[in-house]
């Protein structure tokens, strides 16, 4: 009886090698990051406290903007807390500069997470998914503009929020004005706080108060107003749905 033909290995479909190594290097990104904030010196150079001393002592210095936008480009991607950033940048560039470096080192540090996860994640998340993650892409693209800027509204990581948007398959585009609208409610509330605070020292303690009873309230409405638009989408699709309804014949 002669001898079975070896047989050729199946195909175990696994995911391609390069979108593994990719995937490895991206979780190799982020682990050296979270290691070097979490057990170097950088620890106690990035509180809010101490940004604020260092961009203070470099108020002066025509790029001290731009070492803002560069902390920002530099930390977003790795997970860091925005929010020092923010609040330094308001208490020593004041509210209206402030507002503008903020919202620029912001959006840089969004753009530079979501096309780092972008590169080097979807296509294994993309691989493992399949089509439940075309079904997320469809439903993204369903939901429209105003539903993607809704997620900035909320409290969420800002790096969960840019890498999930890489993950889901949010189109570059839709992804930039979509964050562009998203960021600017949230910055200038609380680029306002940390102005405000940095004033209350000189200022008249009636106005600090009455400026923090003011920013207590907007951050209520901030945190009310996705599920607001929520209830005001869902309503205007009820009544488009009664009127469908109501015109057939």
């Amino acid at each position: 009886m002669a001898d079975a033909e070896p047989q050729e290995p199946e195909a175990t479909g696994g995911p391609p090698r390069r979108a593994v190594a990719r995937f490895i290097l991206l979780a190799l990104i982020l682990g050296a990051g979270f290691a070097a904030l979490r057990f170097t010196p950088l620890r106690d150079q990035l509180t809010r406290e101490a940004l604020a001393a260092t961009l203070t002592a470099l108020r002066d210095a025509w790029w001290s903007p731009f070492l803002l936008g560069g902390l920002y480009l530099v930390l977003a991607p790795i997970g860091l807390p925005m929010s020092p950033l923010v609040f330094a940048g308001g208490m020593v560039f004041g509210f209206a500069r402030g507002t503008l470096y903020n919202l620029g080192g912001l959006f840089v540090g969004a753009v530079a997470s979501f096309l780092l996860a972008r590169g080097l994640g979807h296509e294994l998340i993309a691989h493992y998914l399949g089509e439940r993650l075309k079904r997320v892409e469809r439903m993204v693209g369903r939901q429209g503009f105003w539903a993607i800027v809704r997620v900035r509204l909320l409290p969420l990581p800002f790096a969960l929020v840019n890498y999930g948007m890489a993950f889901a398959g949010v189109k570059l585009p839709a992804f930039l004005a979509s964050t562009a609208a998203g960021l600017v409610p949230t910055t200038l509330l609380y680029t306002w706080i940390a102005a405000t605070l940095a004033n209350a020292a000189a200022g008249d303690r009636g106005e600090v108060a009455r400026n923090a009873l003011l920013a207590i309230a907007a951050l209520a409405l901030a945190s009310l107003l996705p599920n607001f638009l929520s209830g005001v989408r869902r309503r205007q699709r009820y009544r488009d749905l009664k009127t469908r309804r109501g015109t057939r014949p």
